[in-house]
């Protein structure tokens, strides 16, 4: 039995290879957009939680203006953080749009290599069936022609 061969398995492979590589420099960009978010997330943690812890002591009467004055340092210092953060998510953005059409080219460029791939498996599925049933074919005639004498 003669087994399948794509003549273009290597162009496939580096189209494949090139998918990955844009795949790697995607989730590289989003890494970086993903750290500002996680960033971001715990300034607005930490902020609730002093808003909190301070008027918890107002309620309770341990009001300290020092105390006060440092708290509302601290909120207004981790909101520009925050806004800061924002500012490059968003100027990372032009560059993963940018990736995302790199890699929907590439995943286009390798599809179509792969579609290929998987008619000329068709075809010589085809011609290796026909190539069994002519086998076949012979073969009950010779057995066909052996009963007869």
């Amino acid at each position: 039995m003669k087994k399948f061969k794509f003549k273009l398995q290597r162009l496939l492979d580096m189209r494949e290879a090139k998918e990955t590589e844009i795949k790697n420099e995607l989730m590289k960009v989003l890494a970086l957009q993903n750290k500002e978010r996680i960033l971001q997330d715990e300034l607005k943690v930490k902020i609730s939680r002093y808003e909190d812890q301070y008027s918890e002591r107002i309620k309770k009467g341990q009001f300290q203006a020092d105390q006060m004055m440092s708290i509302m340092r601290y909120t207004d210092i981790a909101r520009k953080a925050i806004l800061e953060a924002e500012r490059r998510i968003e100027s990372y953005q032009p560059e993963v749009d940018r990736i995302r059409e790199k890699l929907v080219a590439a995943s286009r460029d390798k599809k179509i290599v792969e579609k290929l791939k998987e008619r000329k498996h068709e075809e010589f599925e085809y011609e290796f069936n026909k190539e069994i049933a002519k086998e076949n074919d012979d073969m009950n005639q010779k057995l066909y022609h052996r009963r007869l004498m």
